[in-house]
């Protein structure tokens, strides 16, 4: 039974490494279900044994590549956690350090910024959107409760901002052939932004603070 999951999750696995190579190459669209079972070697049953759709694969890619960042965000929409954007920051800029050494999250991206894909995967890239702007929005809604957010700022241009600065530095980076420093400059980009954001206009603190009993990711040097 243990050998039969272990089979299943590394059947799994094939087809999911087998699609970002296939997306990668050949675009969304062109990459078939055919030729996405080819390239991992099994059949188009195994395919269907696992996923319904193209549109299921490129959610299930998405979620192997930026769920650790998206737990890092969780802990800033606590009730309880005293400095929601600063725990905002510390994500985003953990994500843009990932983002610059990771190729694979770097292929992720491209693929979830391919124009060609069809209505099935655009509604799948809605809904991961929508999530990650959900999650943003709520880190605001935090900031705005517990009085860190800039009054003269709204929660919706709030999570405007962060969302086109992040898109908008990942984008730039790859089309220019990585031509500036990706890290470096978006922390300055965000510093500046956060600063904008914050009710207090202060500096932004180097790691994500938690409540008593519970330690907070921390900024590298």
């Amino acid at each position: 039974m243990r050998r039969s999951k272990e089979d299943s999750e590394q059947t799994r696995t094939a087809i999911l490494d087998a699609a970002e190579r296939m997306f990668c190459e050949k675009g969304y669209a062109a990459a078939t279900v055919e030729s996405i079972s080819r390239a991992a070697g099994l059949t188009r049953g195994a395919f269907y044994w696992h996923f319904r759709d193209k549109a299921e694969v490129l959610g299930a890619l998405h979620g192997r590549t930026f769920l650790p960042q998206e737990k890092i965000l969780t802990s800033a929409i606590a009730p309880d956690m005293p400095d929601p954007l600063g725990c905002l920051f510390v994500a985003a800029l953990e994500a843009l350090r990932s983002f610059e050494v990771n190729e694979c999250e770097q292929r992720i991206f491209r693929i979830m910024s391919d124009l060609t894909i069809e209505q099935d995967g655009r509604e799948a890239l809605a809904r991961i959107h929508a999530e990650m702007r959900t999650l943003i929005g709520t880190v605001m809604r935090r900031a705005q409760a517990n009085g860190t957010l800039n009054p003269a700022v709204t929660v919706a241009e709030a999570e405007l901002y962060i969302t086109v600065t992040i898109g908008g530095l990942l984008a730039e980076w790859l089309t220019s052939s990585k031509s500036f420093p990706l890290a470096l400059s978006g922390e300055r980009l965000l510093r500046h932004l956060m600063t904008l954001l914050r009710a207090d206009q202060g500096d932004i603190p180097r790691r994500c603070d938690s409540p008593p009993g519970r330690a907070g990711p921390e900024l590298g040097s």
